[in-house]
C-alpha cells in the first residue's frame, strides 16, 4: 500500500485524510500538537521529515505559509516523490514548487473544488482539477480520482485556472464574506434567489480567514474581478439615488 503524508493537519487536512485512509497509509505532520486528532482519523502525526518519506506528499496550508513549508520539505524529499499541492490557487504554488523543491520530484498541480462545508455530505460527483503533467502520472491520479472517489476530474493550465477561480471562488467568497458579515436573516416570506444567498453564507461565510486571504490575496486574477464588482455595484447605487 502507497504512504501518504498530509503536511498540514487544519480542518482541509482532516477532511482529505478522512478520504485518503480507506486507500492509502497516511501520516500527517503539523506545527502544533494534533496527535489526539490523528488519532481519532486513525493515523500517526509525525516530524516534516518522515511526512516526507512517504510516496505521495500533500502540502496542505495556506498559500501564504507555503513557502515556509518547502523550505523545511526540500531537504527531506526522495527522488520520485509525488508532492501533490492542493492550494485553491495554482499559479503561485507551483511556481513556487518549481522553485524550492528538488528538480527529481514529480510536481503536480490539484485543486479540489470542494471542502468541509461543501463536501460534508459526500464528494462523490463533484469536481477536482488537476493541471497539465506528466501523462502517465496524471492518467493514474485520474483513475483514482474517478473510480475510487467518484470525483469530476478537469484538465486546466494554471492560468486558465486561476481566471476562472477569480469569478468561481473570488467573487462567490467576497460575496459570502460580506452577507455573513451582514448576519442576512433566514425568514419565512424568501424566494428561491435569497434561499441562494442564504446558502452562499452557510457554505463560505465561516470558512477561515486564511483560506479566504489565500483565494483573494493569492489569486493574480482576483483583484481585478472584486473591483469591477465594486464599480458595478457603487454604479447601480449612484443610479437609485438619482432623482
Amino acid at each position: 500500500m502507497a504512504k501518504v503524508g498530509v503536511l498540514g493537519f487544519g480542518s482541509f487536512g482532516q477532511f482529505i485524510v478522512k478520504h485518503l485512509v480507506p486507500h492509502f497509509e497516511v501520516v500527517v505532520w503539523n506545527r502544533s500538537d494534533r496527535s489526539e486528532i490523528a488519532d481519532a482519523y486513525g493515523v500517526k502525526q509525525v516530524s516534516v521529515q518522515d511526512a516526507c518519506e512517504a510516496d505521495i506528499v500533500i502540502p496542505c496550508v495556506p498559500v501564504q505559509f507555503l513557502r515556509a513549508l518547502l523550505k523545511d520539505m526540500s531537504s527531506h524529499l526522495s527522488s520520485g516523490t509525488w508532492v501533490v499541492d492542493v492550494s485553491s490557487v495554482k499559479v503561485k504554488p507551483l511556481q513556487m514548487m518549481e522553485e524550492l523543491l528538488p528538480s527529481d520530484v514529480e510536481i503536480i498541480g490539484t485543486h479540489p473544488l470542494f471542502g468541509p462545508q461543501s463536501g460534508k455530505d459526500g464528494i462523490e460527483g463533484l469536481n477536482l482539477v488537476i493541471c497539465p503533467g506528466k501523462r502517465d502520472i496524471n492518467l493514474k491520479l485520474h483513475h483514482f480520482f474517478t473510480e475510487k472517489l467518484g470525483l469530476n476530474v478537469l484538465e486546466r493550465t494554471p492560468e486558465v485556472h486561476d481566471r476562472q477561480m477569480a469569478y468561481v471562488q473570488a467573487l462567490t467568497h467576497f460575496i459570502g464574506r460580506a452577507v455573513n458579515e451582514m448576519d442576512i436573516p433566514d425568514v419565512e416570506q424568501k424566494t428561491p434567489a435569497y434561499q441562494s444567498m442564504l446558502d452562499i453564507k452557510r457554505n463560505l461565510g465561516k470558512d477561515s480567514l486564511d483560506l479566504f486571504y489565500t483565494i483573494e490575496k493569492e489569486n493574480p486574477f482576483a483583484r481585478e474581478v472584486r473591483e469591477h464588482f465594486i464599480n458595478e455595484l457603487e454604479k447601480l447605487n449612484a443610479s437609485l439615488t438619482q432623482d
